[in-house]
């Protein structure tokens, strides 16, 4: 066949025209010559972005997304399929640094004016891109179907059902208040479908204004030409290098750090881990403690809402053209302000709560019974809601005087079903306890009453052995001290040596545990 040189020549010359439209509006786009490392984070976003696509599919291909395989399916892929541990480990660690990027990313722009016009948009999009990364480590972090995802769900769906107008709503599309299979397969279809290709049409949005409207650099220095440079090879091999960096960060993560584990979500139990968000709301988390009663709806409602408008709305209202720090004394301290309230409540929320370190009883010889039900105060994180003299957290009522206010009666019927109780739907979450173990929580709370005692602390290695010592009183028959003495140190060292690390007692020392079997052995009631 003989060819065409005229329509050869003319592929030719539409292959150079797109060529060097790549080259001059890519390759060889002029760029300030002192756009340096900091630069790189844009670049650093989207190769996590792709890093967690391709990991995504990996595990996506392994995962069995139904309540009974889930988790299996997880335990599967991180202990028998070849480098799977590394597979999953890379998606888990490269979530948390593509918020942590994302966020770094915003701020420098912030910091150095790059949000003002003819960028407005580049900055929005911006903002969309920080609150779906943060969506999409959310939804992935209920899919492993883990104790702590089951209680991350439904916490979520009962705050959910606390918004006016839309909460209903929301909760029944993420799988209803009854946390089940249709949670799953939502979160399921969330994580893998809908924000994965939101990410990607907000990214591809957010590159091709870059394109249109250039980098604006760091703020201008005055008196100062800096002059330009070509993105290639320049500012391209530092983004070579910021992503040859990532990657070897998140390989040493999954290498020595790896996936925290978590046992299987088991609902009809009682709680195995602490309900607490993931680090990046951990500031929201610690300001929704300050609410009590209705006020929530505030944090949940109100804040949010402005806190969003204010980030997005910023280069519209933000008059002020200047970039340079110095002509925009306002907008940096209000900046500077933010970050070190956000770093503040964040630590204060990691350190303060969920967990109180401390849990108290009456100054009083206590039951065993009435220490059994402690440990499942403990157990069942009740102080997730409550404060004791304070200590823990304030969205429920401080329990340090319920003796005198409520009866052994009520308190057994609220833990038995709150909503009935309580005459309102949702306001405390219903524990699966067996009657024994609710008995013994009963006891304990009956007992609280630190307006008649004066309270005083109790060792969780003590009231743990205690709620041993209760769930196994048949064994327990020996009238005197000391054969007592010998029967609960046997019982202690039983259940620490048959569960093990699952056990109460596991990090207790046999000293400690025959001094705790001679304390009950002597106060044994």
């Amino acid at each position: 066949m003989e060819k065409n040189p005229e329509k050869n020549a003319e592929f030719d010359v539409h292959a150079m025209s797109a060529w060097e439209l790549l080259k001059n509006k890519f390759f060889y786009k002029p760029l300030s010559k002192d756009i340096g490392w900091w630069y790189t984070l844009g670049s650093l976003c989207l190769f996590l972005f792709i890093t967690q696509v391709i990991t995504g599919i990996l595990l996506a291909g392994n995962y069995v997304p139904t309540l009974q395989e889930a988790y299996n399916s997880v335990e599967h892929i991180q202990n028998e399929i070849t480098l799977g541990w590394l597979i999953r480990g890379v998606h888990h660690w490269g979530s948390h640094l593509m918020v942590l990027t994302v966020f770094i990313h915003l701020l420098r722009v912030f910091f150095h004016g790059g949000y003002k016009r003819p960028n407005q948009y580049i900055w929005v999009t911006g903002i969309f891109l920080l609150f779906l990364t943060a969506l999409m480590a959310l939804t992935g972090y209920i899919l492993p179907w883990s104790d702590r995802s089951y209680w991350a769900a439904t916490i979520l769906a009962k705050v959910f059902e606390f918004l006016p107008v839309i909460g209903n709503w929301l909760a029944n599309m993420v799988g209803g208040i009854q946390v089940g299979a249709l949670t799953l397969t939502r979160y399921g279809s969330f994580h893998m479908i809908l924000l994965p290709m939101a990410i990607l049409a907000v990214i591809a949005t957010h590159v091709v204004l870059i394109q249109l409207h250039g980098e604006k650099g760091p703020p201008p220095k005055e008196g100062i030409d800096v002059g330009t440079q070509p993105f290639f090879p320049h500012q391209l091999s530092k983004d070579a290098i910021a992503s040859f960096v990532m990657m070897a960060a998140l390989f040493l993560l999954a290498l020595y750090v790896g996936v925290p584990a978590d046992p299987a979500a088991e609902p009809l139990t009682t709680i195995n881990s602490v309900p607490k968000p993931e680090w990046f709301i951990l500031f929201g988390y610690e300001i929704l403690k300050m609410f009590e009663g209705k006020s929530i709806v505030i944090a949940l409602t109100v804040l949010p809402v402005v806190g969003i408008a204010v980030l997005l709305f910023l280069p519209f209202y933000d008059k002020n053209e200047q970039r340079a720090y110095t002509k925009r004394p306002l907008a940096i301290a209000t900046g500077v302000g933010a970050v070190i309230l956000i770093l503040y409540l964040t630590v204060i929320a990691e350190v303060s709560s969920p967990l109180p370190g401390k849990f108290f009883a009456p100054d009083r010889p206590l039951a065993v019974k009435e220490l059994a039900g402690l440990a499942l105060f403990e157990k069942n994180v009740c102080y997730c809601c409550h404060s004791m003299e304070g200590i823990g957290m304030k969205n429920a009522p401080d329990l340090w005087k319920v003796a005198s206010k409520r009866d052994a009666e009520y308190i057994r019927n609220l833990l038995k079903d709150p909503d009935k109780t309580i005459g309102k739907k949702g306001k405390m979450v219903k524990y699966h306890l067996d009657d024994a173990d609710r008995e013994a929580l009963v006891s304990y709370l009956g007992s609280v009453d630190f307006m008649s005692y004066k309270s005083k602390l109790i060792e969780p290695s003590v009231f743990r052995s205690a709620h041993i010592i209760y769930r196994n009183e048949k064994e327990i028959t020996a009238a005197d001290a000391k054969g007592r003495d010998q029967q609960i140190a046997a019982l202690l060292q039983k259940n620490k040596q048959e569960l093990r690390e699952k056990s109460p007692l596991a990090k207790i020392s046999s000293e400690k545990i025959a001094e705790i079997a001679s304390y009950f052995a002597a106060n044994y009631k």
